[in-house]
């Protein structure tokens, strides 16, 4: 008998000698699937069982496959062969739509490798064809079924996406077009469907549209996974700014050439020659500086230059200086942005790289000592500021960005204006561009004015008010001052509605939806019904952007936010509308989960938000709002527990905890908040004092969920300090007090904290027993979070007790949830253990290579020296290699307070490296002393008491 035929192009089907094969059970279809895809190797047990099961612990795995098989068999036609080996069950099958996809998909690459688009578009066509629906969308319950099907789908978009490219270079219309609009709201982190649209954009004349999708997806993955566009995103974007010939489509010899004037640069006209010279002079250290008018584009050539470099393989940060208003923020925002608590660090971590600091004027003198400091550091940095006036500080090289030539400004202004004025008199639109300098904001916002206005009757008007408001000096007035005309203008032809809601949506900051400001915006004089008329209006007008995806998101441009910002002003309405807004970001972060964040969307729902949120906190403190900003940074402690936050969440706690109307529970919570972070951040001893006042404070209160929390913190303080039998009063408190309250998290938090300080003691089976007990809680609950934490901390345990192959499991079942809410804590750690067991069993090459990536993660998060340092060093000093040695363990020591737990841990290893350069006096003062230390402080981890009793033992060896 033939093989038996799966198909899992849809559906899953199974035919033999072509007639249907009923396989009723899902589990019996999943298992001849999973067979089937193995190609007639034989599967593991283990494997088969995690594929059907999933990773748990079942009860009698191998028979339960046994009797699965059994069952398969008897649905399965006399003569298909099953068979049993000692390497597993094996299945003789072939899945025949799965190969003549993979042989089409072959054709296609071949095809578009060799520029043959028709029969790239073919061979497309025909391996999509071979789709019957959903791939295994019968079996997405079972484990496998769902990574396989999900994989397949995930290819089938890219066959999809091949075939539309084919249709692009073959001069597909509008059709091609809305197909990817499409599939750009479905798959809005997809490079590639965005290249294309932008493509597709681009050639139907909308270049605005075509690079505010790439602008928006560039937001998208820094926002949501925290990565840089790929290369070929960033060079699509660079070619649309540059207008390259080739991205049009060959013409066709039958057809007359089409015009393609207004596919001109979005707002980027006449500045080619600019962004040669800046980014010739940024390849080498210093700070350069873009000085101009407001609207003259600063802002825009630095973001070219920052895409050029970054499609040379150059690191770009980019800081945004505009939303910051308070002192110290400007420090505060440049280190959060390179990963940094300080100075020193920032520059390292920025070091080879370029920072672009801005839209710096309202914040010079700020700007001015950040950079000076940072220029002062031994590293190679470069930086780049935009600002209206020069920072003043030493080696600054000033560029002055001038208006637009007078046919450039007329090109940017017949690429905005409305359709039907394109064309229009070359006279009347050089009379609107100079009364607006020339300036390209300006011009875009005169432009857009054309959705009302014709082109002639706006030169008619303009030169009796705009061209009045705009004289005289262009420093005179607020920020952008030179474009006050164009802006009140604009302002004037607005109703008090609009009005209204244009100075009030300048309280948001990174933009808002149609909710949010139907709930900031709305009060007794402004109905909630009228916004959205309000904003479309706006929008309309060009004073307002829109964002589109899966909703609709307003922006305010910069310059036009400052505007509105000063009419807020003026009208009296800003403590009012700060305080909706407030109120409002309070209610989205609680309104973001309903399972105390146990899953990562919850956690990325609520940083989709953080520029709202960070200026709602910023501007908190010292008003009557501080109270209502206490409680924003209580409801996002456990968001940025999760993310690692603990620097940013320290500042805040520290500016609010002393918040006038604060109720004495939320000043407890703060305090044991503020005492967990500074725990974090490594400020051990301050951490203490916070949490002892916490303690005192949970007394007078009497609310044994918040003295829950402080006994949980208190514990965990102890822990890092190394004082590890103090550690366990209070979390034994704690604990007992979370099971008479039922509370399951902190059941699970307190179980996971007492194995950790098990595991440090030296009970490494304690350890496990604990850990997989947090784990079972989690895992009942769907706590990612804690799922990513415990399992991780689960492989520690095991790599203690010497089981390096199950450790490692447990890491890279971690990661999965660890990837997911991209837990910069867990990652490292679980490297950690994949390094430290590969060094157990020998595998050195690998060990370095896990034990390098665990390191890099602190390096490039700038968190400071990891325990993968001393693992690391370790390593290298059974390789010879011990400058690089001490190199890892020096900042170990230079953080770490003597007789904290990573100090304990790093001096073994210290005295191993001692003794391997010979320095026996020294080897053996340090394996003394640290012996006392272990002794004193409990602390009995067996990876690093082991290294110590290997280190005395060879001196006592001579």
């Amino acid at each position: 008998m033939s093989p038996l035929d799966v198909l899992v192009l849809g559906p899953a089907e199974v035919r033999a000698e072509a007639v249907a094969v009923r396989v009723d059970r899902p589990l019996e279809r999943a298992l001849l699937v999973r067979l089937a895809l193995a190609a007639g190797a034989p599967v593991p047990d283990n494997r088969l069982a995690a594929d059907l099961w999933g990773e748990v612990e079942l009860a009698r795995p191998t028979e339960r496959l046994r009797v699965l098989a059994s069952r398969m068999r008897a649905a399965l036609p006399s003569g298909a062969v099953l068979r049993r080996t000692p390497g597993g069950y094996a299945l003789d099958a072939v899945v025949s739509d799965l190969a003549a996809a993979r042989t089409a998909a072959d054709r296609v690459h071949a095809a578009a490798r060799s520029g043959d688009h028709p029969a790239a578009r073919e061979a497309a066509v025909e391996a999509a064809g071979l789709w019957r629906g959903p791939s295994l969308g019968d079996l997405r319950a079972i484990p496998f079924a769902a990574a396989e099907g999900e994989r397949l789908e995930a290819w089938r978009l890219d066959l999809l996406v091949e075939r539309l490219s084919a249709d692009l270079s073959l001069g597909a219309g509008p059709e091609v077009g809305a197909e990817l609009e499409r599939l750009a709201a479905e798959h809005p982190l997809h490079e590639r469907v965005c290249c294309l649209l932008a493509l597709s954009l681009y050639r139907g004349g909308r270049q605005a549209d075509a690079l505010d999708r790439i602008a928006r997806l560039r937001r998208k993955l820094a926002d949501e996974l925290g990565v840089d566009p790929a290369p070929e995103t960033a060079a699509m974007e660079l070619r649309l700014l540059r207008q390259d010939p080739d991205l049009l489509p060959a013409p066709q010899a039958a057809a007359p050439a089409k015009p393609v004037a207004r596919a001109a640069r979005d707002g980027f006209v006449g500045r080619e020659a600019d962004l040669a010279a800046l980014v010739e002079r940024l390849s080498g250290p210093g700070l350069v500086t873009l000085t101009g008018g407001p609207g003259s584009g600063k802002s825009r050539l630095s973001v070219e230059a920052a895409a050029v470099l970054r499609s040379s393989g150059r690191a770009v940060t980019l800081v945004e200086l505009a939303p910051l208003r308070s002192e110290g923020s400007v420090r505060s925002a440049v280190l959060a942005a390179a990963g940094a608590d300080d100075v020193a660090g920032c520059a390292a971590a920025l070091d080879g790289a370029v920072l672009v600091v801005d839209n710096a004027e309202h914040l010079v003198d700020e700007v001015a000592d950040l950079v000076a400091a940072l220029l002062a550091e031994p590293y190679t940095l470069t930086v780049l500021a935009t600002s209206q006036r020069p920072l003043l500080v030493a080696g600054e090289e000033v560029h002055r960005v001038g208006p637009l030539g007078p046919a450039a400004a007329a090109q940017l202004f017949e690429l905005r204006c409305a359709p039907d004025q394109a064309g229009a008199d070359p006279g009347a639109v050089a009379t609107i561009c100079a009364a607006v300098d020339r300036l390209p904001l300006g011009v875009e916002l005169a432009a857009g004015l054309t959705r009302a206005l014709t082109v002639a009757q706006l030169s008619a008007r303009v030169n009796d008010r705009l061209r009045l408001l705009v004289g005289g000096r262009r420093d005179a007035g607020g920020r952008h001052s030179s474009l006050r005309a164009a802006l009140d203008w604009s302002h004037d032809l607005l109703d008090e509605r609009e009005r209204t809601v244009l100075r009030r949506a300048s309280v948001f900051s990174g933009g808002f939806t149609l909710e949010a400001a139907e709930q900031v915006l709305a009060d007794e004089l402004l109905l909630a019904e009228d916004v959205a008329p309000a904003l479309a209006e706006l929008a309309d007008r060009s004073l307002v952007a829109v964002e589109t995806g899966a909703g609709r998101r307003f922006l305010l441009l910069e310059t036009v936010r400052d505007y509105a910002l000063d009419r807020l002003g003026a009208a009296d309405e800003g403590a009012a509308v700060q305080a909706r807004h407030l109120s409002w970001c309070v209610e989205f972060v609680r309104g973001a989960t309903d399972d105390d964040f146990a899953s990562a969307d919850s956690v990325n729902a609520v940083f989709a938000e953080w520029p709202n949120l960070l200026a709602a906190l910023e501007a908190a403190p010292g008003t009557p709002r501080a109270a209502d900003g206490l409680r924003l940074a209580l409801e996002l402690h456990t968001p940025w527990q999760i993310k690692g936050w603990y620097g940013e969440s320290r500042r805040h706690f520290a500016a609010l905890a002393s918040a006038d109307g604060a109720t004495p529970g939320e000043r407890l919570e703060a305090l044991s908040a503020h005492g967990f972070v500074t725990t974090m951040v490594g400020d051990f001893e301050g951490a203490a004092a916070l949490l002892e006042t916490a303690a005192e404070l949970a007394a007078e209160v009497g609310d044994d969920r918040r003295t829950m929390t402080v006994l949980y913190y208190r514990g965990i303080v102890e822990i890092e300090r190394g004082r590890l039998r103090e550690a366990f009063p209070p979390l034994l408190a704690g604990q007992e007090l979370a099971v008479r309250l039922e509370h399951r998290q902190r059941m699970s938090a307190f179980a996971d904290a007492l194995a950790t300080l098990h595991l440090y003691c030296g009970d490494a089976a304690e350890a496990l027993a604990g850990y997989r007990l947090a784990n079972e809680a989690d895992r009942a609950a769907g706590d990612e979070h804690g799922l990513a934490r415990g399992l991780s901390n689960e492989g520690q345990a095991l790599l203690a007790m010497g089981r390096y192959g199950e450790a490692v499991e447990l890491a890279d079942a971690s990661d999965h949830y660890a990837l997911r809410l991209d837990d910069r804590q867990i990652l490292p750690l679980n490297e950690q253990t994949r390094g430290v067991a590969a060094l157990c069993t020998g595998d050195l090459a690998a060990a370095e290579r896990h034990l390098r990536a665990a390191v890099d993660y602190a390096v490039t998060d700038g968190t400071g020296a990891s325990m993968a340092n001393i693992d690391l060093a370790d390593l290298l000093i059974g390789q010879g290699a011990f400058e690089e040695a001490r190199a890892l363990l020096d900042p170990i020591f230079a953080e770490a307070p003597a007789g904290s737990t990573p100090w304990l841990a790093a001096r073994p290893v210290a005295a191993a490296l001692a003794l391997a350069v010979g320095d026996l006096e020294g080897a053996a003062e340090l394996a003394e002393s640290t012996a006392a230390a272990h002794a004193a402080s409990g602390f009995g981890w067996p990876r690093y008491t082991g290294l110590l009793a290997d280190v005395r033992e060879r001196l006592s060896q001579g």
